[in-house]
């Protein structure tokens, strides 16, 4: 099955932009998903993971998550 062509039936489908509320569990993984759907849906980002440890290293990707987006939102 190719998904890519699934996904953009789906999409097609939507009669208006929607929005999503998009998990972010550390930061690298929300990219590739922000890039695919950035021109068919308005996107939130929530980041939340209280797995990672140290408070360091939670911080750190949280930071980089807040970069990319603040980077891409200007591209």
């Amino acid at each position: 099955m190719n998904y890519d062509k699934e996904m953009i039936k789906i999409i097609n489908g939507w009669a208006s932009k929607p929005k999503i509320l998009l998990h972010s569990c550390c930061g690298p993984c929300s990219t590739a998903v922000i890039e695919r759907l950035k021109e068919y849906a308005d996107i939130t980002v929530i980041y939340y993971n209280p797995n990672i440890e140290p408070k360091e290293e939670y911080e750190k990707r949280k930071q980089e998550e807040i970069r990319f987006i603040n980077e891409f939102q200007n591209v």
